[in-house]
């Protein structure tokens, strides 16, 4: 897994469970953003791009801090 990718998961029961794989060791350590999905979805069309993973690529750079 490369440095920044974006991995989608469901919150449930206070845990997190992911619905794409990582290539993790155990005890790696990470850091999450939550984006909800529904603001993620929000920005599809407004910037001409159809393609949700590159939407949540732009979301997540720095352009949005």
């Amino acid at each position: 897994m490369r440095s920044g990718t974006m991995v989608r998961a469901v919150y449930r029961d206070n845990t997190f469970h992911l619905i794409d794989p990582v290539n993790l060791k155990d005890g790696d350590e990470v850091e999450i953003a939550i984006i909800p999905d529904s603001q993620v979805k929000k920005l599809i069309g407004v910037f001409q791009i159809d393609d949700i993973e590159t939407i949540n690529e732009i979301v997540e750079s720095d352009l949005f801090e």
